[in-house]
């Protein structure tokens, strides 16, 4: 519970204001990773990978001349564009992520549950100033 004696309206105000502030960071944080889209390429660039930004492929460009490839060899060279598509979008998600100081290893449900955590209180602080506002 919030104790009001020692708090006065600007510590309130500021106390609100980084609330707000972290929120927004962390939406813009985790839109910023929704963009993520990685790239992977193989066979000297006639094969090409996209992956959204939870690494799901979702798409796959072949030029014709790689049909003439032995099924073996075309396998294995989309496997290779398929892993570094992969590897893109890790790459370009840890990258994000360290700019913003957190710590790389943490996954998008640790994000969600920080982003109810800070919801939470903040709601929680909105009550207790409500009903700090209201016993003056």
């Amino acid at each position: 519970m919030l104790d009001p004696g020692g708090i006065g309206p600007d510590d309130l105000e500021r106390v609100a204001r980084e609330a707000e502030q972290a929120m927004r960071r962390l939406a813009d944080l985790q839109e910023r990773l929704g963009a993520i889209r990685g790239t992977g390429t193989a066979a000297g660039g006639q094969i090409v990978v996209g992956a959204d930004s939870s690494g799901r492929i979702d798409s796959i460009e072949l030029n014709p001349r790689v049909m003439r490839m032995a099924s073996q060899d075309l396998a294995e060279e989309l496997l290779r564009a398929v892993n570094a598509a992969q590897d893109d979008c890790v790459r370009q998600t840890r990258d994000l992520v360290s700019d913003t100081g957190v710590d790389p290893s943490v996954d998008e449900a640790a994000f969600e549950a920080m982003e109810r955590r800070l919801t939470d209180a903040h709601a929680a602080f909105m009550r207790e100033m409500e009903g700090y506002g209201r016993s003056r």
